[in-house]
């Protein structure tokens, strides 16, 4: 029984078109497919009877990335939070964090300063998606 690779990695959203906004303006993602589902197959799948999403696959290099907003059946809202266990991040590597920081500023998204990890050279920052996620920003050397 053979792994043969990730797939994909999928977060639900309160608000698609502004996760996309987002995604593609601020972390270059570019989105692939979207498209409304909805039926049986996905309220077995799920345990979640009476969903509907709206769901956008993004692709930034080999990565995949899924955004859901579910417009029926949704859940509540999760407290995110670095230190809060099952707390993920996403963390995306670029060639000029400063350009990448001076974007957020200009976006108004309230980044962290700008850190070079144990001296190593290797710098990033943290922003939050519009869902509180923690996204960071990482130039190696």
């Amino acid at each position: 029984m053979a792994v043969r690779a990730l797939h994909h990695v999928g977060i639900t959203v309160s608000d698609l078109n502004r996760s996309l906004d987002f995604y593609c303006g601020i972390a270059g993602f570019e989105v692939f497919s979207r498209r409304r589902m909805q039926g049986e197959w996905f309220d077995t799948l799920t345990h979640n009877q009476g969903a509907d999403i709206d769901v956008a696959q993004l692709r930034l290099g080999s990565f995949h990335f899924q955004l859901v907003q579910y417009m029926a059946a949704g859940g509540d809202v999760l407290a995110l939070a670095h230190h809060n266990v099952g707390n993920p991040h996403l963390c995306i590597d670029v060639d000029d964090v400063d350009a990448h920081h001076r974007l957020a500023v200009a976006s108004e998204l309230d980044p962290t300063p700008i850190v070079d990890i144990l001296g190593s050279g290797i710098r990033s920052f943290y922003v939050h998606d519009p869902d509180r996620l923690p996204v960071e920003f990482l130039q190696g050397n």
